[in-house]
C-alpha cells in the first residue's frame, strides 16, 4: 500500500483561499438577504393587523344608544368598535361589508339560559360550589343556532329543577374553547322556588337555612372570626320504597359507611367554595337569578329579597303575571316566560281569557327582556325559539318599538352588568353585531352575518344547513 500516495492526496484538499475583493462585495448582498428575510417576517404580521380592520358601510345602523343612523358606516380593529357614523372614512386596510338596504344592530343577548349544558339540573339540589363553566360544550347545537340566529351573548344558568344550583357565567356564543368565550365566569347563583322534592314549605325552609348559615359566616369573616364552613344540609329522607343507592349494604348486612363516605379533602374544599358563593349572595356582591314558578312564588321571592337583602333577578313563570304589581317598585327588568302569550280559563267565571305576558307587564310599570325555549322546545319553526319574534309580538301588543328594540341587547346587558362591553354599537365597546337583511322584527327578515369580536361567525351565503333547509332535494 502507498501510503505517500494517501498522503499526497490528503495534502491536496486545502481550503482555498478567496481574493479579499470577492469577500467585501458579499457584505452587500447579505445585506440584501437580511432585509428580505425581515420583509417575509413582517409582511404576515402586516396582513393580519390589515384583516382585523373590518368596515361595514351603506346600512342602517340600530345603534340603541341614539337616534338610527342611515347610511352609515362602522370601523372595527381589534375586535373593538373604533368608530361610528355617516361620515366615516373608511381605512386603506380594511376588509370591507357592504351592507347597503341592510340593517345592522348590537349582537341580541339571552339573558337566561341553560341550553349549551351537557346538564342542566344536578341531583343534588344544594350546590352553591358547582360552576356552569365545568358543563359547557362550545360544539353543542345551542350556540350554532344564537350565531344562526344573531345572538352573540348568553347567560348560561343552572336549570329551574333544584333550590341552590351553582353559579352562572356568561359567554360569547363563538369560540372553539370555553375559556375564550367567557365574558364573566361567576355571572351570578341560581336560587328557584319551585319545589325540586316535597313541598313549597320544605323548598323555602331548606333555602333559609342556607342564607341563614352565610349571613352568620359573613357577619364571622367581617369580624375576622375565622368561619368554619358548614357541611351541607342533609338531604331530605327518602320513602323506606324508595331505591337504595349504589353500595348500600343489605338489610342486617354490614352497616359500616364504605370508603366513598368518608369525607374527603375535595368534600371540604367544595364546602368551602359553596360558602363563599353564598356570603357573596347576602353581601350583594353576587347577583341571585331567581326563579319564580307561580304569583305566590312572586311574594315569597320580595319577601326573601327585602329580608336578606339579595341583589336578585327576577326569572318568572309564566303564572307569575297575576303578582306582576307586586314587581312595579323594583324598577328592575323582569325575564319573562318564553310563551308570551297563551289562554287560561278563569276560576270563578268559567271562561278562557287570552294572556298577554307583555302587556300586563307593560301595563303595571314593569320593565322585562325575553328567553327563548330550551333543550327539546328549541326548533327551527318554534316562534318561541327566537328573541327577535319574541319582540315583534311585544309590539304588536302595544310595545313600543325601541323598547322591544332595547329589551334584544341593550336592557338585558345592563341586567346582567356587562352594559359597559356589550348591548349597544358605541365606540369602545366589542363589535359584537348582527347584520339584517331588514327591519328586525319583520317575518320576512332573516340574519345575514353575526359578528363577534370583530369576526365574521355566521354568513348566510354559506349556511349549508340552512340552504337544506330552504331547498331540500327529493330522495
Amino acid at each position: 500500500m502507498d501510503h505517500g500516495r494517501r498522503e499526497n492526496h490528503r495534502n491536496d484538499y486545502r481550503p482555498i483561499e478567496r481574493p479579499l475583493a470577492a469577500t467585501e462585495n458579499e457584505q452587500p448582498m447579505k445585506i440584501l438577504r437580511y432585509i428580505f428575510c425581515l420583509q417575509c417576517i413582517v409582511a404576515p404580521c402586516a396582513l393580519l393587523s390589515a384583516a382585523d380592520t373590518l368596515a361595514i358601510k351603506g346600512a342602517k345602523i340600530v345603534t340603541l344608544a341614539g337616534d338610527p343612523i342611515e347610511n352609515g358606516v362602522i370601523v372595527i380593529r381589534d375586535g373593538k368598535i373604533e368608530a361610528v357614523g355617516a361620515n366615516v372614512s373608511i381605512p386603506i386596510e380594511a376588509h370591507v361589508i357592504d351592507a347597503t338596504g341592510k340593517v345592522v344592530m348590537p349582537g341580541f343577548i339571552d339573558a337566561h339560559t341553560s341550553d349549551g349544558l351537557n346538564e342542566a339540573n344536578e341531583r343534588n339540589e344544594v350546590v352553591p360550589f358547582l360552576s356552569v363553566v365545568d358543563s359547557i360544550n362550545p360544539v353543542q347545537d345551542y350556540f350554532e343556532e344564537s350565531r344562526r340566529n344573531g345572538v352573540t351573548t348568553a347567560a348560561i344558568v343552572p336549570g329551574n329543577n333544584t333550590i341552590i344550583g351553582g353559579q352562572a357565567a356568561i359567554l360569547k356564543t363563538a369560540g372553539q374553547y370555553v375559556d375564550d368565550m367567557i365574558v364573566k365566569r361567576n355571572a351570578g347563583i341560581k336560587i328557584s322556588l319551585r319545589p325540586a322534592s316535597g313541598t313549597r314549605m320544605s323548598q323555602l325552609a331548606r333555602l333559609r337555612r342556607e342564607l341563614d348559615k352565610a349571613k352568620i359566616a359573613s357577619e364571622k369573616k367581617k369580624s375576622g372570626e375565622e368561619a368554619k364552613p358548614e357541611a351541607a344540609t342533609p338531604e331530605a329522607p327518602k320513602p323506606a320504597d324508595a331505591p337504595k343507592p349504589e353500595g348500600t349494604p343489605p338489610e342486617g348486612g354490614d352497616a359500616s359507611p364504605p370508603a366513598s363516605a368518608t369525607p374527603s379533602a375535595t368534600d371540604a374544599e367544595n364546602v368551602a367554595k359553596g360558602t363563599e358563593a353564598m356570603i357573596a349572595v347576602i353581601e350583594g356582591k353576587l347577583p341571585v337569578f331567581l326563579y319564580c314558578d307561580t304569583a305566590m312564588d312572586v311574594s315569597a321571592g320580595k319577601q326573601l329579597v327585602e329580608e336578606y337583602k339579595l341583589n336578585a333577578i327576577f326569572v318568572l313563570g309564566r303564572d307569575c303575571h297575576k303578582a306582576a304589581k307586586l314587581l312595579s317598585d323594583r324598577k328592575q327588568p323582569v325575564i319573562l316566560d318564553k310563551n308570551l302569550v297563551f289562554w287560561e280559563t278563569n276560576p270563578r267565571t268559567r271562561k278562557d281569557e287570552k294572556i298577554i305576558l307583555p302587556k300586563i307587564y307593560r301595563e303595571a310599570n314593569v320593565p322585562f327582556v325575553f328567553q327563548t325555549s330550551e333543550g327539546s322546545l328549541r326548533s327551527t319553526t318554534t316562534s318561541s325559539s327566537y328573541l327577535w319574534y319574541q319582540a315583534a309580538i311585544a309590539v304588536k301588543h302595544g310595545t313600543p318599538e325601541i323598547d322591544a328594540l332595547k329589551s334584544l341587547s341593550l336592557v338585558p346587558a345592563q341586567l346582567l352588568g356587562i352594559q359597559d362591553i356589550v348591548g349597544s354599537i358605541e365606540v369602545g365597546k366589542d363589535a359584537d353585531l348582527v347584520v339584517l337583511t331588514g327591519d328586525p322584527l319583520r317575518l320576512s327578515t332573516w340574519v345575514d352575518k353575526t359578528i363577534i369580536h370583530g369576526k365574521v361567525v355566521y354568513d348566510k351565503s354559506s349556511d349549508q344547513k340552512l340552504k337544506r333547509l330552504l331547498s331540500p332535494k327529493a330522495e
